[in-house]
């Protein structure tokens, strides 16, 4: 896998969110082999699948695509820095656990 690439920038957004190959897999309803072989980019998935990848981890199709943030990118990044400033690393993983729990109720809901 190449530090700078699509598969790199994938298994890095699947890996900070705790989630394991199969687990992204049945998430954006493909099969584990695909997702392992594109982070070892050894597959370059169509439009639509990198879509479903962006759309799951928030990000956008351009990240994902050549490691650019978009210019809301960056705003969001700045605005949650500017609330977490101050924050004790207790108090912000507490909220990053709150967030993900939010997110997964969604995702429930979804199904």
């Amino acid at each position: 896998m190449k530090a700078n690439s699509l598969g790199s920038r994938i298994r890095t957004l699947r890996m900070k969110s705790g989630l394991t190959q199969i687990q992204l897999a049945d998430r954006i309803y493909i099969s584990e082999s695909y997702i392992a072989l594109i982070e070892a980019d050894k597959r370059n998935p169509s439009m639509e699948i990198v879509g479903k990848i962006a759309d799951f981890f928030c990000v956008t199709s351009d990240y994902l695509i050549r490691g650019e943030k978009t210019e809301a990118d960056k705003q969001k990044l700045k605005e949650w820095s500017s609330v977490i400033q101050g924050r004790t690393q207790k108090e912000i993983e507490g909220a990053l656990q709150i967030v993900k729990s939010f997110f997964e109720c969604i995702d429930e809901n979804k199904k």
